[in-house]
């Protein structure tokens, strides 16, 4: 039997559509990695909300709250996830 592996990352996970799986990103699961993982998923969401009016899109406290929910969904299909793994 193969021995398992266990990695300790984190991720960004971007789906479509409401099921589609378009990207997984792993990061490290330390201070470093953490930083890089939530700069991406902030990335992601402002070029999401790009072209969306400027009085819809996220402000600094709708991202505290994406970081602390870690999901990012306004119901358009478009979803991301910061999640850790083991």
């Amino acid at each position: 039997m193969p021995a398992r592996i266990k990695l300790n990352t984190v991720n960004v996970i971007e789906i479509t559509d409401g099921i589609d799986l378009q990207a997984v990103r792993a990061f490290a699961d330390n201070s470093k990695g953490n930083k890089r993982a939530e700069k991406l998923f902030r990335r992601l969401i402002e070029e999401y909300e790009e072209y969306l009016p400027k009085d819809s899109r996220s402000d600094e406290e709708d991202f505290e709250n994406y970081l602390d929910d870690g999901v990012y969904d306004v119901y358009t299909g478009y979803t991301l996830f910061l999640i850790h793994s083991v």
